[in-house]
């Protein structure tokens, strides 16, 4: 009998994909049953090994969960990198922030408390210098003159100081004041400025000063306060010495010319701490006189006869009153009291309680006096500027931190 010719498909699933195992017998590719044929009869015979489940099967795949790995992941790549980079650039920012910005705290090493004319307020005025740093090891100092109100703190002005000798050597100031809009300032020994007490202002006067003297044509090497009187030592690059008196812009090159100017300057009636004898005695103490000019004559009168001072400094007088620093008792460092005196009575207006403090600047405001301070190590070096009524009661104090 003929045979039939007839693809061999698998007697399972039915592919045509097979593999000869040996003669007339198969292994199907898709499903791995094997199978074999038998001549004529063309009977079919197939073997097929099931693999029996585990017993702790897992659940059924969700065959979209491959999809989510992927997006999660991508997800997870995408938000890494967004935080990296912002991360990387925060970082950025900050380290251009800081080598271009960023400054130590203001050292301060100039003060002096000062009424200003416009408003009769007291404004307290500090030198103080900043440290900047620009990054690649470089950095610079700037000069800073700045303007605080006594009465609550607040800033009035901060103005950088453009001079190079008083920036570079950090050179302190000295003041004297000779009225209250005339209030001067001596640094690095030959620079004067003038404190202008409308504006809140140091303006460099040096040159303005002295340009119109012939004498002093060869520049300014040295300038000196003179606290006992109203003028200003003055020595010259060529090491003459001069007496400059700023009240009547007079420049005199002798001392004996400088005393007979400084007569004709003197207030007819004014109070000084001396000795009973005029010098020094160990058994002689500081009294309290008041010094009239009388035709000539010089008179002294005892203020406040039998009364015994320590260490006694006088901050403000006028006509009728006297404010003064005194030590409580003759022990070293004792505290102090600060008194308002009547000068015509000698009686004392007012004391505030002893403090142990040091006292520098003072003037004289609307609201009564302004006193500048500092306090020693047991206060933490605590320091500002004390306003204080007429009547001896506490205004404000505008106190600050040592590091301040």
């Amino acid at each position: 009998m003929a045979k039939d010719i007839k693809a061999i498909q698998c007697p399972k699933c039915g592919s045509t994909y097979k593999k000869e195992i040996k003669p007339d017998f198969y292994q199907c590719q898709n499903c791995q049953t094997e199978y074999f044929l038998d001549s004529d009869d063309v009977h079919h015979y197939y073997h097929h090994d099931r693999v029996p489940p585990l017993q702790n099967s897992a659940p059924p795949v969700n065959s979209k969960l491959p999809v989510y790995i992927l997006l999660g992941a991508i997800a997870f790549i995408a938000i890494a990198y967004i935080t990296t980079m912002l991360f990387q650039t925060k970082i950025n920012t900050t380290s251009s922030y800081t080598n271009s910005t960023y400054k130590i705290p203001r050292s301060y090493y100039s003060s002096y408390v000062y009424t200003n004319t416009a408003t009769n307020n007291p404004v307290y005025l500090r030198i103080g210098v900043d440290y900047i740093n620009n990054g690649n090891n470089k950095s610079y100092q700037e000069l800073h003159a700045q303007f605080n109100n006594a009465l609550d703190g607040k800033l009035i002005a901060d103005r950088i100081i453009t001079d190079e000798r008083l920036r570079n050597d950090r050179c302190a100031l000295t003041f004297k004041t000779y009225s209250p809009d005339m209030i001067y300032a001596i640094g690095c020994n030959s620079t004067l400025l003038e404190l202008d007490t409308r504006n809140n202002r140091l303006i460099d006067i040096t040159k303005s000063t002295f340009k119109d003297y012939p004498k002093l044509s060869s520049g300014v090497a040295k300038l000196d306060f003179d606290y006992r009187k109203a003028m200003i030592k003055v020595m010259s690059n060529e090491g003459e010495a001069f007496y400059y008196f700023p009240t009547i812009k007079k420049l005199v090159s002798n001392e004996e010319q400088a005393n007979a100017v400084e007569k004709q300057l003197t207030k007819k009636n004014y109070c000084e701490f001396t000795y009973a004898n005029g010098d020094f005695d160990k058994l002689d103490v500081l009294q309290l006189f008041e010094i009239k000019y009388d035709a000539g004559r010089i008179l002294r009168r005892e203020v406040t006869p039998g009364r015994k001072y320590f260490s006694p400094i006088i901050l403000y007088q006028d006509a009728n009153h006297l404010l003064i620093v005194v030590n409580t008792t003759a022990a070293p460092d004792p505290p102090k009291s600060v008194q308002l005196i009547d000068t015509n009575t000698g009686k004392i207006l007012w004391a505030l309680s002893p403090d142990n403090f040091n006292l520098f600047s003072t003037t004289k405001c609307k609201q009564g006096f302004a006193l500048e301070y500092r306090k020693d190590e047991e206060a933490d070096y605590v320091h500002g500027v004390m306003v204080i009524s007429d009547g001896g009661k506490l205004v404000y104090n505008y106190q600050l931190a040592r590091t301040e």
